[in-house]
Formats: structure tokens, sequence, C-alpha cells
């Protein structure tokens, strides 16, 4: 597993590293200090730039910084489970 900061194009590591290498990351930190929906899309985006649902292991880039808000972090959580990846959200 490689492990994809979050200054990094998600989109451009998948497609240098190939769609059979595992890859995990790389939502930026400081979202979860944004709204309930950046933080909604920037989990979808991420989704969709590592190739869909189940190509990648998602979570920040860089961990939790100090003072995020509980709830922002819930939101979070709570999109990754819920979201089936663009072509789903298109039918």
């Amino acid at each position: 597993m490689i492990a994809i900061d979050w200054g990094v194009d998600m989109a451009q590591a998948r497609s240098i590293l190939g769609e059979d290498v595992p890859v995990s990351g790389n939502i930026d930190p400081t979202i979860l200090f944004g709204t309930k929906e950046q933080i909604e899309q920037a989990v979808r985006d991420c989704i969709d730039r590592a190739g869909g649902p189940g190509k990648h292991l998602l979570n920040l880039g860089h961990g939790v910084m100090q003072g995020t808000p509980e709830e922002a972090v819930g939101w979070l959580v709570d999109e990754c489970k819920r979201y089936r990846g663009k072509d789903a959200e298109e039918s």
C-alpha cells in the first residue's frame, strides 16, 4: 500500500502507479474545517480520482488536525460509507 499525501493529485498518482497498486489517501485534512457540503464533495472527488469505490483506502492525507470539529469527522465517515461512485449518482 502506498500512502498518497494530500498535496499529490490522486488521479495523477493512480495513472503513474497503475490500477493494480493499492493506494491510500489523500484528502486535505483542512477540509474538515469546511462545510458539510465541502467535506462530502472532497470525499466524492477523492474516491473518483482514485478509480472509484473499492479502488483505494480513503483517508486524510496527513491525519486529523488538532481542533478539528468532531462533527466534521462524522460527515467524512458518513459520506465514505454512502458514496457509490459517480456512475451510481448519474443513474
